[in-house]
Formats: structure tokens, sequence, C-alpha cells
């Protein structure tokens, strides 16, 4: 065996190690495509009332960087709350409970099975360890999983009186042009054009706004709190996302890169700030 060939694996080894202890220490501020360390951008960000985190759902580094956005946030006397896509209207209650210190591990754990099935819940046990012990009250901001699905499948014309109760009033999910424009050429999705395109739309348009609704609720009865919004970068993204569905009600945004989304591409209509993200094994072999 040829001494490259013995040391392959101990250089895979090395690498592995080196990068379980990578984490994100740095962001692109936008305004100016600089780069900043954490604590500068989280003293940016801590002026706004709505500070939204995304991520892409299974990236561990995100999740870790959004605790630590918390933790950045608290330290500078900021009371907060967590919005979080994962959940719907109807995990409210357990939710309050589990920030109160009043529900087991395990009964949370089968909540969080139930409201968001495929991405590990690992993932997130610490941003949820950190609510409990802090009692930082946890936000479900997502519309209902039957509404969404009945959406995607035959468009918000098919939702019934019944179905639109459970939507917070005057919350819609009609699309632009723009709109469907937009998606079109910023994220892959499955058939551009037709009905079924424009029902996925609508079906995130209404995500959008069910969670915009229940952001500006949740400000309005507790205007001193810093709500910190966890959820996907699409839905994070002003341009198109959650965001641009708030109103009047100021917000900062950080994102991960996300298709069509770089360094060299992001604008100040996207978001605040652009994570820097740790090398990946494939970047240094």
């Amino acid at each position: 065996m040829h001494t490259s060939q013995k040391t392959k694996p101990l250089k895979l080894l090395f690498l592995l190690l080196f990068l379980s202890g990578c984490s994100i220490t740095h962001a692109l501020r936008v305004e100016d495509h600089k780069s900043v360390d954490i604590r500068t951008m989280v003293d940016a960000v801590s002026t706004a009332p709505v500070v939204f985190v995304g991520e892409h759902h299974d990236a561990a580094e995100h999740h870790k960087l959004q605790l630590e956005v918390l933790k950045g946030l608290a330290a500078k006397g900021k009371s907060l709350a967590i919005g979080m896509e994962m959940f719907t209207v109807s995990s409210q209650n357990a939710l309050d409970a589990w920030s109160a210190g009043k529900v087991s591990a395990y009964a949370f754990f089968k909540l969080y099975e139930s409201s968001w099935k495929n991405v590990p819940y690992r993932l997130y046990e610490d941003i949820f360890a950190y609510a409990r012990d802090n009692h930082i009250p946890i936000v479900a901001l997502n519309a209902p999983q039957e509404i969404v699905k009945k959406v995607s499948k035959r468009g918000l014309s098919s939702l019934t009186n019944d179905d639109r109760r459970l939507l917070p009033p005057g919350v819609d999910a009609e699309v632009s042009d723009s709109y469907l424009d937009f998606i079109r050429s910023s994220y892959a999705v499955h058939g551009r054009g037709g009905d079924q395109f424009r029902n996925i739309c609508e079906a995130q348009m209404l995500r959008n706004r069910v969670m915009a609704s229940r952001i500006r609720d949740y400000h309005q009865l507790h205007p001193e709190i810093v709500v910190v919004v966890i959820a996907g970068g699409a839905h994070a993204r002003e341009k198109g996302g959650i965001p641009a569905e708030l109103g009047s009600l100021p917000f900062k945004i950080i994102l991960p890169p996300l298709p069509g989304l770089s360094a060299e591409s992001i604008r100040t209509e996207d978001a605040d700030f652009l994570l820097e993200e740790p090398l990946s094994i494939l970047d240094l072999l």
C-alpha cells in the first residue's frame, strides 16, 4: 500500500474531528458587504422587535447559531419569545406548559414528532432546553397542517368556511404574478406553471401570512418582548417570505445561503446578514 493510501484514512479522521468542532463565527453584513463576528451581528439586530434567524432544517450549525443569537440577546437584557415554524396553533397550550416546566421531556418529544416529522429532534433539543430552563415562551406560528395540504393539492378556492375558521381572521393566500415569477426564478420547484404550481405557491403564501399574523398578534400583546423567529430560510427571507407580510412591524433578518442567494447576489431586500458557513469536508479534501 502506498504511503498516500495509508494516510488518507488518517486525514479523513482528522478532518472529521476538526469539523465536528466547527461553528458559524462570522456573517456578511449585507448593507456594506463586510464580514463581522457574531457578537457584532447580535448587537445590530437587537434593536428590532422581531428577529428572523433562518435555517436549513437539517443543518446542525444553523441551530447552534440560533441558540447563540438567543443567548446573545438575553445577555443584552432582552426579554425573549421564540416563534417557531415547527408548531401550529393547536400546540400552543403544550408549548406554554413546556416553557413553564410542566411537561416531561418525553411528552414534549412526542409533541415535536407529531408536528415536525422529517427533522431529528436532537437538532432543536438545545433550543427547547434553553426555552424551558429560562422560561422563554415558544410561540406556535404555522398554519394547520391539514389546511396547508389541502391548499397545496387543490388550491385556496377549495377551502370551506369551516376551514377558514381555523385561520386568523382576514388571512388569505392570493398570490400575484410577480410572486409566482419570484418563486420560479429563486427556487427549484416541480412544474413551474399551471394550476399545480399555483397551488403550491398559494400554500407557501398561506403559511407566510398565518405566521406573520401570529407574530403581529404576539407583539401587540407583548410589545416589550423580542420575538426570535426560527423558520426555514425561504420563509425568513424578506422578499417572498414572512417579513414582507408583517406590515409596519420592524424586523431584522439573518439568513444562511439559499438557492440563488449568495454573498455575491444578496441584497438588503433579502436580509440584513448572511451567515458565513464553515467549510465542508469536500472543501478541504
